[in-house]
């Protein structure tokens, strides 16, 4: 039986390390300066590694950022699923996530942003991304075809979320999927408003505020108590 290439695994350890490093990197420096202030010099300063490593690892300024999205959807979806696979009521457990995402989304404020935008995502792109001949217009699509692929992904978890409450009983009967696309478009006009705000909020309060909202259309009256 032949060896494992041990050289090779241990290849393949530091490929993925040092693609984690970057991605890590880049969203600090996003953090910090925001999206079009940020410079492959910046990421590059940040990893500790230099520009020549940092391209052989992302060709452009925009594949880094495309990758950086997918990265925060990946790590978006882990939260809420988290959340969900506790033992609680389809309430609870549409409380907890809800939380757990609005939360998130506002630690990670300029890469919400980002997101936010996605509609017209491929013109943002090119409107800060100088250096866009070398990533052309079929890996931008490609891109946001993953992006748009993880999103839905969200969207169904919501949805069986929702239907979920409905079979237990805890939510009246509707269309999930016209459901969880309210929700989509109450949490992003959400954050839309809130980037016009100066003050932190109070993430825990609205979030309750904005499920009770929520809660209010689809939850079914509980019987009273004798």
């Amino acid at each position: 039986m032949r060896k494992p290439d041990l050289r090779l695994a241990r290849a393949e350890q530091r490929r993925i390390a040092n693609r984690e490093t970057i991605l890590h990197a880049a969203e600090a420096v996003i953090l910090r300066r925001g999206v079009g202030a940020m410079s492959m010099d910046d990421v590059a300063a940040e990893a500790q590694f230099s520009k020549a490593t940092l391209y052989r690892y992302f060709r452009s300024k925009a594949e880094l950022v495309f990758e950086i999205v997918l990265h925060f959807l990946d790590d978006l979806d882990a939260r809420a699923k988290a959340v969900r696979a506790k033992h609680a009521s389809a309430e609870d457990r549409l409380r907890g996530a809800f939380a757990a995402f609005l939360r998130f989304e506002v630690e990670k404020e300029n890469i919400t942003r980002i997101f936010l935008m996605e509609r017209n995502f491929v013109h943002i792109m090119q409107a800060f991304v100088g250096d866009q001949g070398r990533t052309g217009p079929d890996s931008v699509r490609k891109f946001i075809q993953k992006i748009k692929a993880k999103r839905q992904a969200l969207v169904d978890d919501t949805i069986a979320e929702v239907e979920a409450g409905i079979a237990s009983g805890e939510f009246r009967p509707a269309d999930p999927a016209k459901v969880a696309r309210l929700i989509s478009a109450l949490v992003q006009g959400y954050f839309v408003e809130l980037f016009w705000l100066d003050e932190k909020p109070d993430i825990d309060t609205e979030a309750r505020m904005l499920c009770d909202f929520i809660l209010r259309g689809i939850a079914l009256p509980r019987p009273a108590a004798e």
